[in-house]
């Protein structure tokens, strides 16, 4: 986990991706207590018991907080200022770097999905060297096509053969052992 921690780009793709596309893009609620809700440009009284509705796009894609913000920008979330527009990341019913309360009705489980997605693309650029897709909208949302994937090829080690000090090179594999997964050379080479 620490490794993962220490990959800002592929944490920012995560991001910049449930930002783009929300997975949960309309919420709704009723006050529970009058309230003022303030845009850019205006204000808006909220009575209790009034019914609210959210479009989650109209906030994750406000051109006032985020540059070319129709548009997918793998780095926006590195660095402080990137660290600074989470904040604004409102995809699991509130902002990112909020905790979910049982007073909040923030996503339960928003680290969990992150952290999911977070593997997936680290276990996407581990098995293939390279990918092609194509993106275009559906009535759904985006729509992602894969079209082309070259897989990586298993990492080799060098190992001297103590018969005739030939070096030979053996493909590796992913081995559990006592102290947990291992890579390992196969014995056949």
């Amino acid at each position: 986990m620490a490794a993962i921690e220490q990959m800002p780009l592929m944490k920012s793709v995560v991001y910049e991706s449930l930002r783009i596309e929300p997975p949960i893009s309309l919420q709704y609620g009723r006050a529970k207590r009058d309230l003022v809700i303030e845009s850019h440009d205006a204000a808006f009284d909220v009575k209790e018991g009034e019914l609210l509705f959210g479009f989650q796009p109209f906030a994750t894609k406000d051109p006032k907080i985020f540059e070319r913000s129709e548009e997918f920008v793998a780095d926006k979330f590195v660095g402080e200022e990137g660290e600074r527009l989470l904040r604004h990341v409102l995809w699991s019913n509130g902002p990112d770097t909020e905790s979910p309360t049982v007073g909040n009705k923030q996503c339960a489980w928003k680290d969990f999905v992150v952290l999911v997605s977070r593997l997936l693309v680290v276990e996407l650029f581990r098995r293939y060297n390279s990918f092609e897709i194509e993106v275009s909208q559906s009535p759904l949302g985006a729509k992602v096509i894969v079209t082309s994937l070259k897989r990586a090829r298993r990492p080799t080690i060098k190992t001297v053969d103590c018969q005739d000090n030939r070096q030979v090179r053996r493909p590796m594999r992913w081995a559990t052992g006592g102290g947990g997964l291992s890579r390992r050379p196969t014995e056949s080479g």
